[in-house]
């Protein structure tokens, strides 16, 4: 109650500064260009995206820090939280340039870019304050008046996707940190008045009407492999768990690669990984048909159908796009690699199916957010029933899933890293394929089936839509190279 009695008294004066400024601001700037330059409201977001109003090196780093690892390496972010005792004693203005030296410098322009809009976003979201007041001023503003956001703390290549894509400003501008033609030099430049509102006059020339979506935009995509908030204090302790996190995954993957499946559960359980299993699974397909049954999948991580084959207690065959040769090595199930050829996955499909039961997951990739892909509708056209399996995961240091072509590989290990892996299997009804319903039909029910079970949304959103955000391709590049 208190929460939201501040978020609309905050939008309630964040109107108001609308009010008192939108005549003058551009007309101040532009002199006789206001004719053909709209209003403008100058909201300063420091606060909002800081959780603060007095900065520190505590609140800093974290965003700096993910900039630092995700971007860069682990040991460019070790180098970061090394220098935390000493940013401490330095003043402001002096601490930020200090983090933007170790986070930018030798940072290719475009991975930086990436993680500005992959990556920091969902930060953002989780820490910063008033993101729905400060949306609905930006979203409810009249028509006439352009709303742009100024960071005179945060470079904009960090702070721009959030503020414009998901909170809905019309321009961001915030410091700059000198760059060349690919690489950051990490020199954080001084703060400019003028400069500054040349750049905000500038992105405003550029968008010319007011966005109508509706603000905050919900986050479906994110990517990076960090799973909780780098404060300093949780960032030492991922790094003082760091090696026996290493030995801990070899460990599992040891678990279910070698040990007999009648045993695997306990020894993975005792491990720390914990699968959940609700539900009972159908044993046989109806009728006097051969072969086996087709279990079909939301996708969480690339041991979805491990953990299926697990709660079964049998080995499956599991069908994936996206294979890489490590996850194939230590893989305790049969792995096939789809083409994205219909009539040749169709007829690889039907032939393990012949000899087993197969688990595939329609959505062609992860999400990790609580909303399901649009699925493919192939898997209908292979059996007469199809049973749909309920699959989540719980991450809490490490994430098991990346777009990024160099790290893609390890998405399985680093899922085994977290302290207490955890999976849950939620088996349903079957569901019939036959009838007058289309295999497009029967796909979207089953994802209803799905999405109701597990409380998600269902969404018409594909893989495309995923990599060209996250990755700036199709997906096809990121799964070449993992191959």
């Amino acid at each position: 109650m208190a929460t939201s009695t501040t978020s609309n008294r905050f939008a309630h004066r964040m109107l108001s500064l609308h009010r008192l400024i939108k005549n003058n601001v551009v007309a101040s700037l532009l002199g006789g260009h206001r004719q053909t330059t709209p209003a403008t409201a100058v909201v300063d977001v420091d606060a909002l995206l800081l959780n603060s109003s007095m900065p520190s090196a505590a609140t800093l780093s974290p965003p700096f820090f993910l900039v630092a690892v995700e971007a860069g390496s682990f040991v460019r972010g070790f180098l970061l939280l090394a220098l935390y005792p000493f940013l401490r004693v330095l003043k402001h203005g002096t601490c930020l340039k200090a983090m933007a030296m170790v986070s930018f410098c030798g940072l290719r322009r475009n991975e930086a870019a990436r993680i500005g809009r992959a990556v920091l976003p969902k930060y953002f979201f989780k820490e910063a304050a008033h993101v729905e007041a400060l949306a609905k001023v930006a979203g409810e503003s009249p028509k006439e008046v352009k709303v742009a956001a100024v960071s005179r703390t945060f470079p904009t290549v960090m702070v721009e996707a959030f503020l414009r894509d998901y909170v809905g400003f019309d321009a961001v501008v915030g410091r700059e940190v000198k760059a060349g033609y690919r690489y950051f030099a990490g020199v954080m430049e001084d703060e400019k008045t003028d400069t500054t509102m040349e750049s905000l006059v500038d992105g405003l020339k550029q968008t010319e009407m007011k966005n109508t979506c509706h603000y905050p935009k919900p986050m479906i995509f994110h990517d990076g492999r960090l799973a909780f908030t780098p404060t300093p204090a949780a960032a030492l302790a991922m790094y003082i768990y760091f090696p026996f996190a290493i030995v801990l995954a070899i460990v599992r993957i040891a678990i279910y690669a070698i040990l007999p499946r009648r045993m695997t559960g306990v020894a993975a359980a005792l491990a720390g990984v914990r699968v959940r299993v609700t539900g009972a699974p159908t044993s046989a397909v109806d009728g006097a048909t051969a072969g086996g049954r087709l279990y079909v999948c939301n996708h969480r991580t690339l041991l979805d159908a491990i953990a299926i084959s697990s709660a079964l207690g049998k080995s499956v065959f599991a069908v994936t796009y996206s294979l890489g040769r490590l996850s194939e090595l230590i893989s305790p199930i049969p792995l096939l690699r789809l083409t994205r050829g219909r009539e040749e996955d169709r007829r690889r499909m039907a032939l393990l199916l012949a000899r087993g039961d197969v688990v595939v997951s329609p959505e062609g990739t992860t999400c990790r957010e609580p909303y399901l892909l649009r699925f493919s509708p192939l898997f209908a056209e292979l059996a007469d029933e199809v049973s749909p399996v309920a699959v989540d995961e719980r991450s809490t240091m490490f994430y098991g899933t990346s777009t990024s072509p160099i790290d893609k590989c390890f998405d399985s290990v680093y899922f085994l890293m977290n302290p207490r892996p955890e999976s849950s299997v939620h088996f349903l009804k079957p569901v019939p394929t036959g009838g007058q319903n289309s295999s497009i039909e029967v796909a979207n029910q089953v994802q209803r089936v799905l999405a109701d079970a597990l409380g998600f949304t269902p969404t018409a959103l594909t893989r495309k839509d995923k990599y060209m955000l996250l990755a700036g391709n199709e997906g096809t590049v990121a799964t070449k190279k993992s191959n």
